[in-house]
C-alpha cells in the first residue's frame, strides 16, 4: 500500500507524546500545632452540626464572616481557630 502525496511516514506513525514524568508539588506537612488546631475545630464544628456533610462544606467554603476558609484560618494561627469557634458558638445560639 502506498501513502498519500506528501505524507510523512515518521510522523504519520509518531505515537501521541505523554505528559511524562511530573513532579510532585505536595505542601509540607502540617506542624504539630496546626494537627492540633484543625483536631480543636473538628471537634467543634463535629459538635455543632452532627453530620459530615454540613460540617465539611462549612469547613471547607469561604464565610463571609470570616473572610475566608474556616478550616484554613483555624490551620493558620490559634486566633483563626478561635474566630472560627466563636462563629461557631454564634450560630449555635442563633438555632
Amino acid at each position: 500500500m502506498t501513502e498519500p502525496a506528501g505524507v510523512d511516514r515518521r510522523v504519520a506513525t509518531r505515537r501521541p507524546r505523554t505528559m511524562g514524568f511530573r513532579a510532585r508539588h505536595d505542601p509540607p506537612p502540617c506542624t504539630p500545632e496546626q494537627s492540633r488546631r484543625q483536631s480543636d475545630l473538628i471537634q467543634a464544628a463535629w459538635r455543632h452540626f452532627g453530620e459530615a456533610a454540613p460540617m465539611i462544606a462549612f469547613l471547607n467554603t469561604r464565610h463571609a464572616a470570616l473572610d475566608g476558609q474556616p478550616l484554613q484560618l483555624a490551620i493558620e494561627s490559634d486566633g483563626g481557630l478561635e474566630r472560627v469557634e466563636q462563629l461557631l458558638n454564634e450560630m449555635t445560639l442563633e438555632a
